[in-house]
C-alpha cells in the first residue's frame, strides 16, 4: 500500500472514531419485567444502605449503571436521596392496585392451602394495600410483605411477582396455623415472627394493630365487601 494510501485510511478511521454520530447506534432499552426487576433490586440495596449495610452502596451504584446502559430512567432516590425520599417515591408507595386483579392467584392458593380467600385478601391488604412492588422500611417486600430471608427459606426466588408471593406468603400462614392452632397466634407469627409465639412474649403494639387490621378486611371480604 502507497504511503498515500496508508494517509486517506488513517484519516478516515480518526475521522469515525471522532464523529460517532455518523454511525447508527441502536441504543438498548430493557424490557417493561427486567426494568421492573432492576428497579427493584435497586429498591433492596437502597433499604440495606439505610440499614448500615457497607456493601449496599456499591451494590446500588453497579445497579445504577446497569439500567442507565439499558435506557432505564432511575427513581430520584437512587442517588444520593434521604430515606424520607426513599420511601415516598419508592415503587408501590401510595398505590393501591385493584385487588381483583389477584382473585385467579388467591382462589388457587386458598385451594392449594386450604386458607378461606377472604384471609388471603384480608392479609394482602393489612401487609400492602395489593402493590406488588411494595418494600416496607424493614425490607418486607411484595404483596404479602416477605421479609428476603423468609423468601428464601420457603423457596421464593422473586417476592415481588404476584403468583410467587401469594403463594409464599399463603403457605406460610398454613404453617402457622397448624403450629399454632389459632388464627390470632397465626398473625402474631405473620407479622413479628414465630418466636414471639413459641416463647410466649407479650404482643408488640404494632403487631395488636395489624391483628385487628386483618380480621376487620377479613369480615368484610367474606361478607363480599369490596376496598
Amino acid at each position: 500500500m502507497s504511503p498515500t494510501n496508508v494517509f486517506v485510511c488513517r484519516a478516515l478511521l480518526v475521522g469515525l472514531l471522532c464523529a460517532p454520530s455518523l454511525i447508527p447506534i441502536e441504543r438498548v432499552h430493557a424490557e417493561p419485567f427486567y426494568e421492573n426487576f432492576l428497579i427493584q433490586r435497586m429498591m433492596i440495596a437502597k433499604v440495606r444502605e439505610f440499614r448500615g449495610d457497607p456493601m449496599a452502596e456499591s451494590l446500588l451504584q453497579t445497579l445504577s449503571k446497569e439500567a442507565i446502559a439499558r435506557g432505564v430512567r432511575l427513581p430520584k432516590w437512587a442517588g444520593s436521596g434521604t430515606r424520607r425520599a426513599f420511601y415516598k417515591h419508592r415503587v408501590g408507595a401510595g398505590r393501591k392496585a385493584d385487588p381483583r386483579r389477584y382473585n385467579a392467584i388467591i382462589q388457587k392458593a386458598s385451594e392449594t392451602y386450604n386458607l378461606p380467600p377472604a384471609l388471603i385478601k384480608a392479609v394482602i391488604h393489612a401487609e400492602s394495600s395489593f402493590a406488588e412492588g411494595a418494600v416496607s422500611k424493614r425490607g418486607a417486600q411484595g404483596l404479602m410483605q416477605l421479609m428476603p430471608h423468609t423468601a428464601k427459606r420457603i423457596g421464593v426466588q422473586d417476592p415481588f411477582d404476584p403468583r410467587a408471593n401469594i403463594f409464599g406468603g399463603s403457605r406460610l400462614l398454613r404453617r402457622y396455623l397448624d403450629e399454632f392452632g389459632s388464627l390470632k397466634k397465626a398473625l402474631i407469627a405473620y407479622n413479628a415472627g414465630p418466636h414471639w409465639v413459641r416463647q410466649r412474649k407479650g404482643v408488640p403494639k404494632e403487631t395488636r394493630i395489624y391483628i385487628r387490621r386483618v380480621i376487620n378486611y377479613y369480615t368484610r371480604y367474606k361478607d363480599g365487601g369490596k376496598t
